[in-house]
């Protein structure tokens, strides 16, 4: 695959930025020149995820596997950022073929890629007694090896590049907290997690960075909690569904609902140039659970 469109447009970048010294020009946002792929972003926490990004100047790829979904969101963003800001791309991250494809259809579209969010996910809240091996099989097929494949190819692309970059793997306060019916959720969660340590550890020769956002009881916008979850942990809990909102936050020590653009703005600290010298972290978004504080 050729990528030297890349090496090109880290010239441009650093042009552009010699020229705003000298123009006195505005500065560039953050992110301007980046180029950004979130995984499942045609709503929901990746979404907000790409918007933010967008917002900050990043080149921004959707990619979801609801069609549905992904031309909405691709309808929306033209509006709102421009339609050479972003492109989209329909994608199941557990087909290896279909993941090479987007890679391909982001260096056609900006040259490369910068920034890479695993977001793609499902749940599934039973207790172990009820949880099939279809059950178990589909969580570590989308949420580990999902997550695997798309580092992986994005790993090659990022290495022949030789510039630096980040992956940022949203999991969940599930991979440090155990729970009443979530095994099986929690164990590809807590997968999730350790893959993106080891992968931290690997990737740092190259300048790549690989850090974790955990999300909790995010409602709005979700497609995890439509699917069936808020049932299974309103169960678990013995309330009902339209309790759960107050629940999750109550049991927070900063009292707070979790909302999407939270998590957001917990991905751009980790990759808008603060935490520059930051690898294999975690940070909680979740209003304050003791058990998930890392250790």
């Amino acid at each position: 695959m050729n990528i030297y469109p890349c090496h090109f447009r880290k010239h441009l970048i650093l042009n552009t930025l010699e020229e705003a010294k000298l123009q006195r020009m505005p500065k560039p946002k953050p992110l301007s020149g980046k180029v950004a792929i979130i995984t499942r972003s045609g709503g929901g926490i990746g979404k907000a995820i790409a918007e933010k990004m967008a917002a900050e100047g990043a080149c921004i790829v959707l990619t979801d596997v609801n069609e549905e979904r992904l031309t909405s969101a691709a309808k929306e963003f033209n509006k709102k950022f421009g339609k050479d800001n972003s492109t989209h791309v329909l994608m199941d991250i557990t087909k290896e073929e279909e993941i090479a494809h987007c890679y391909q259809e982001i260096i056609l579209a900006f040259g490369g890629i910068d920034i890479v969010v695993n977001n793609a996910g499902i749940s599934i809240s039973k207790t172990i007694a009820d949880t099939t091996m279809e059950d178990w099989e589909l969580l570590q097929a989308i949420l580990v090896k999902g997550q695997f494949n798309v580092s992986k190819a994005a790993l090659q692309i990022l290495r022949q590049q030789a510039m630096d970059g980040d992956i940022v793997n949203i999991v969940s306060k599930n991979a440090l907290v155990s729970g009443p019916n979530n095994t099986a959720y929690g164990t590809a969660k807590a997968a999730q997690l350790h893959m993106s340590r080891l992968m931290a550890a690997e990737m740092a020769a190259g300048k790549i960075r690989v850090n974790v956002v955990n999300p909790d009881a995010i409602e709005q916008g979700s497609n995890i909690w439509k699917a069936g979850w808020a049932n299974g942990r309103a169960a678990a809990y013995g309330i009902s569904v339209e309790e759960l909102p107050a629940y999750y936050a109550k049991r927070t020590m900063l009292n707070q609902t979790i909302l999407p653009t939270d998590i957001a703005n917990a991905v751009f600290v980790l990759v808008g140039g603060y935490l520059a010298k930051s690898t294999g972290n975690v940070i909680n978004v979740d209003g304050g659970v003791a058990a998930a504080f890392v250790r």
